[in-house]
């Protein structure tokens, strides 16, 4: 599995936490009293790091900044459970027009039920078949039929922050499946490499904001 962060919100390569504070001064009808650019560039670090806290009050603001995702070596099963979050935008490598490479994902438990060879050469078999119907003039979407869950793709997905915390209420919680909560965990770990307070507002929204914790009906 492989997650990297490609792009974020930067108002005039200003630090994205700004547009938070700015959103919260838009709100509170003060931004008349200052200039934007104080808001953008010269408000200091204290300050910004203080609102980013208190939006987890008012965590709308959270959405004006948003996280571009590359994410690559995920199973099919994953990217399922992915895609089913809908405040999120996804663009996922096609099995109609790719070929697909031998790669796939071996759960654990799998592997610690002594059935690790026996799954393998399950898959590879069908990638064989894959491989000789496409080979054969069969077209890639309609080989694909044959290929496992386990199968890996690749997937570049674009969230704003308050869906992206969202998403980690639901995913890294205990019932969640351990690939889609490794995954979520490497985000969030992206994330904070410009949002460092992504922690601190994960803590305050999934353990206070139950409102924004949806029902588990639909979910896998």
């Amino acid at each position: 599995m492989r997650v990297k962060l490609v792009s974020w919100s930067s108002p005039g390569g200003a630090d994205p936490r700004r547009l938070v504070v700015l959103a919260a001064k838009v709100s509170q009808g003060k931004l008349s009293q200052e200039t934007l650019q104080h808001y953008l560039r010269d408000y200091s670090e204290e300050h910004v790091r203080g609102w980013m806290l208190e939006s987890a009050k008012f965590p709308s603001v959270l959405e004006h900044v948003s996280f571009t995702f590359l994410i690559e070596g995920i199973s099919r099963v994953t990217s399922h459970q992915l895609v089913r979050h809908r405040l999120a935008s996804y663009t996922q490598e096609s099995q109609r027009y790719a070929e697909v490479g031998i790669e796939y994902v071996v759960p654990e438990s799998v592997s610690l039920g002594g059935f690790g060879e026996r799954f393998r050469r399950a898959v590879e078999e069908a990638f064989r078949l894959y491989k000789e119907m496409v080979e054969a003039g069969v077209p890639l979407e309609d080989a694909r039929y044959v290929l496992p869950q386990a199968v890996t793709t690749r997937i570049l997905m674009t969230v704003n922050l308050r869906e992206l915390l969202h998403i980690a209420c639901l995913r890294l919680a205990a019932k969640a499946q351990w690939e889609i909560r490794e995954l979520v965990r490497r985000m969030l770990e992206e994330a904070s490499r410009v949002v460092p307070e992504v922690y601190d507002l994960l803590k305050a929204l999934c353990v206070e904001g139950e409102s924004l914790i949806a029902s588990p009906i639909g979910r896998d």
